[in-house]
């Protein structure tokens, strides 16, 4: 099945314009899909964690050094930029460096001896041991961009994206509609047998144990060569039971899409899960009561329901030995 990469477009804005147009339409016609933020400039916390939660969304990122450095975060003392690569590099994010070839010293837009040195020390950093190199014009960059990511899709395999979501809806909406069913039964049943404590509501209500789910992992590559050799791969066979016991004690708040991907990722160490598997469970959890849907900021997140947080604790509580 043919996907599509998303990749995230990274640079300070105003001295790179038509080097960033110029990757848009290199991606585009490499089959990728582009992600930037040049109508969205972070100038604080808030508005760089909106930033954060589309690199999550990203396979590939894409990082273009010029003469600027770029507004700097107080906290950090870092600019916006820098912070942004090293996000995608916590995240094991493929990374791809193109830094112009200037001379630090007269070509920097900055006066400042602190911001230069600034510059040339993420310069530095960045392109070590990374995809991509140095470019002297548009046409060198162009060209430059177009061989990396190919290289970069050929040697470390993504997610991705696909038109279909890899399953058929319709089957998906009967299974969830079936799950449903399943849920209004229990509870009915609940009430007629007048259970007298929460625990045995649980006990006698949902098994978890009997909803087996398959989850596809992929290896985190936090740093790589034209040499590493290709994330390792792995498929987990296993039960919504066994993965709502290790997610739902680390759901203290609601999270987005986003965290709940990164929760589902937990289960395997430095792996990532297939995304729109992580989804799936999430839309199944719902609809057996494990979990509901809350607003938060204009975003919508999911958080344990009472019910969920029942099966937590019968899930977590300490067994005798036997």
């Amino acid at each position: 099945m043919e996907k599509k990469y998303q990749v995230f477009i990274s640079s300070t804005y105003t001295d790179l314009i038509a080097e960033r147009q110029n990757i848009t339409n290199i991606l585009l016609m490499a089959d990728c899909i582009p992600a930037g933020m040049e109508a969205f400039v972070a100038s604080d916390d808030e508005q760089f964690n909106i930033i954060k939660r589309v690199i999550d969304l990203c396979d590939y990122y894409i990082l273009i050094i010029g003469s600027r450095y770029g507004s700097i975060n107080e906290k950090t003392q870092k600019s916006y930029t820098e912070m942004e690569f090293d996000y995608a590099l916590s995240k094991g994010i493929p990374i791809l460096v193109f830094a112009k070839n200037i001379n630090l010293d007269t070509e920097t837009t900055s006066e400042d001896i602190n911001i230069r040195n600034k510059l040339n020390e993420f310069r530095n950093r960045a392109l070590k041991d990374r995809l991509g190199g140095i470019w002297n014009s548009l046409t060198d960059l162009s060209g430059q961009v177009a061989i990396s990511i190919m290289k970069a899709k050929a040697e470390h395999q993504r997610p991705g994206w696909v038109r279909n979501l890899g399953f058929d809806p319709e089957n998906v909406t009967q299974e969830l509609n079936t799950l449903r069913e399943r849920v209004l039964a229990l509870e009915k049943e609940n009430s007629e047998l007048k259970l007298t404590t929460k625990s045995d509501n649980i006990s006698s209500g949902i098994d978890l144990s009997q909803y087996k789910t398959s989850l596809h992992f992929t290896e985190k590559c936090y740093v790589f060569t034209s040499n590493s050799a290709p994330p390792d791969e792995a498929d987990v066979n296993t039960t919504l039971e066994d993965v709502f016991k290790h997610i739902s004690v680390r759901i203290s708040y609601p999270v987005n899409d986003g965290e709940f991907i990164e929760l589902i990722s937990s289960y395997k160490s430095s792996y990532y899960v297939d995304s729109q598997q992580a989804l799936i469970i999430k839309s199944q959890l719902i609809a057996l009561g494990m979990l509901e849907e809350v607003d938060k900021d204009g975003d919508t997140c999911v958080k344990l329901s009472e019910l969920g947080k029942e099966q937590m604790r019968k899930l977590n509580a300490p067994q005798s030995i036997k």
